[in-house]
């Protein structure tokens, strides 16, 4: 009977210490970024879920409410682009999980709210990976990303020092001010006290 070993995806990754992570802060920004080997045939389970999630944003609806996550994005790899000499031509033995996402918060901080708060929706799709051991207990599910990172040689954010609900709190205030500036484009000294008094009631949660 053969049997079927998790392959060894150290040449793929890069090693992990203190030092190397900084690469990967901006600010309040923080990338991560996760490779992981499939098993057989599960890539074929992944594309029908990804199709899902685009036909039916709500799947992903516990995800977006975690406010403080810029984006979060799975995507697989089945084989390297080949772009011409020097680069050698590559065959790649096992379809790849490619887990990319942004953040504000420490690194603990963002896996615990993954483990604890979308822990089903991380089983459906990480189950496909070799040596995934489950969300929960977090510890194990840790140090299992941690095996399978890559950190940054350049990271960059246009807006190092806010966070998401700020970025997102500033948009709407503009799309709101916007909507002001017209209403009182011609209005008189009372209506302009009144509709603005009525503007700072109305955008007070993101100011």
């Amino acid at each position: 009977m053969s049997t079927i070993t998790q392959p060894d995806v150290s040449a793929y990754r890069t090693s992990s210490n203190d030092a190397q992570r900084l690469s990967n802060i901006e600010g309040r920004a923080q990338a991560i970024t996760v490779l992981s080997p499939i098993k057989p045939y599960w890539s074929i389970w992944l594309r029908i879920l990804f199709w899902l999630t685009k036909k039916f944003p709500s799947i992903t609806g516990p995800l977006r409410q975690l406010s403080f996550i810029h984006f979060a994005r799975w995507n697989l790899v089945s084989r390297i682009p080949f772009n011409g000499p020097p680069q050698l031509k590559e065959r790649l033995n096992y379809t790849y999980l490619l887990f990319t996402s942004n953040f504000n918060g420490t690194w603990d901080q963002y896996i615990d709210a993954f483990s604890y708060t979308v822990s089903r929706q991380m089983s459906l799709i990480w189950g496909s990976s070799y040596g995934f051991p489950g969300p929960m207990p977090v510890q194990p599910f840790k140090d299992y990303i941690r095996r399978n990172e890559f950190l940054a040689n350049h990271y960059y954010s246009a807006y190092p020092g806010s966070s998401t609900t700020v970025i997102l709190s500033a948009l709407e205030l503009t799309r709101q001010l916007e909507i002001f500036k017209d209403e009182v484009a011609h209005a008189t000294p009372d209506e302009f006290q009144k509709k603005y008094h009525a503007f700072l009631t109305k955008v007070q949660r993101t100011l």
